[in-house]
């Protein structure tokens, strides 16, 4: 039995990008059968979302979270192994939850309302709550379980640097002005569009691997347009490859890539 493991903070998350093979024989259903099945039988030990993708990036969009990197592996080889020849896993992207640094703390949180002259009882009231909806958000950024919505968009990103415009070169407080903004552009989507932001500094090519899940494929283009002129996108963001996926169920997707049941 292999230990686990485990990132000392956030989950693993695991982007499979699988290409099904020119010649693969669709006439024998038992072929998206056995992949279907390995696909359920994943979905039983780890959070698995699975998608068709649309255009030639890829045909099966496989995503799983797990807080157990060995886990991750042991789902990588149950699919790569039932696809057989059948598919290509032609890309992957790996990544961790996190946290966010620009955070606002419960004791700067204090300061703030402090300086606006809320005081005793009334001040500690606040920032109680503060705390408690704060530990609600970051467990949720670590610890997510994401909603069963019918669009997906996956691309990586990385922070700018180059002359002036080089992100690391800024001070704390100017990046977390950006971000703010950044944010509150992001937070006109409450309801239409979730963003999973994970980090992937020195696990891949990229420093950040973002998945968008929505209901509707349009606020999936609208959420990525508006972001792009806060200054953050504008003047210190590089995007990668993006790839729209369609939620399925593992037997639905075998059938929309062309494998009777």
């Amino acid at each position: 039995m292999i230990e686990p493991v485990t990132p000392g903070e956030g989950w693993g998350v695991l982007h499979l990008f699988l290409r099904r093979a020119p010649d693969a024989p669709t006439t024998h259903p038992e072929v998206g059968t056995d992949l279907a099945t390995a696909l359920d039988k994943v979905a039983a030990e780890v959070q698995t979302h699975v998608f068709t993708g649309l255009g030639h990036k890829a045909d099966l969009v496989v995503m799983l979270l797990d807080a157990d990197l060995v886990r991750l592996r042991a789902a990588q080889t149950s699919i790569e192994l039932a696809a057989g020849t059948a598919f290509t896993l032609d890309w992957s992207y790996l990544s961790l939850t996190e946290g966010s640094e620009y955070t606002t703390t419960p004791e700067q949180y204090r300061e703030q309302m402090a300086d606006k002259g809320v005081a005793g009882e009334d001040l500690e009231r606040r920032v109680e709550e503060f705390s408690e909806r704060m530990a609600t958000y970051a467990d949720n950024k670590l610890h997510p379980d994401l909603p069963r919505w019918e669009t997906m968009c996956f691309y990586p990103m990385s922070h700018r640097r180059e002359g002036d415009d080089n992100w690391y070169a800024l001070d704390f407080e100017e990046r977390k002005r950006l971000m703010h903004d950044h944010g509150r552009s992001g937070r006109a989507y409450t309801g239409r569009v979730l963003q999973l932001v994970s980090g992937s500094t020195g696990l891949d090519d990229w420093e950040w691997g973002v998945t968008l899940l929505a209901h509707d494929v349009a606020d999936l283009k609208d959420i990525v347009y508006t972001m792009r002129y806060d200054e953050a996108s504008v003047r210190y963001a590089e995007f990668g490859p993006f790839v729209v996926g369609l939620r399925a169920t593992a037997r639905d997707a075998m059938t929309a890539l062309g494998w009777d049941r």
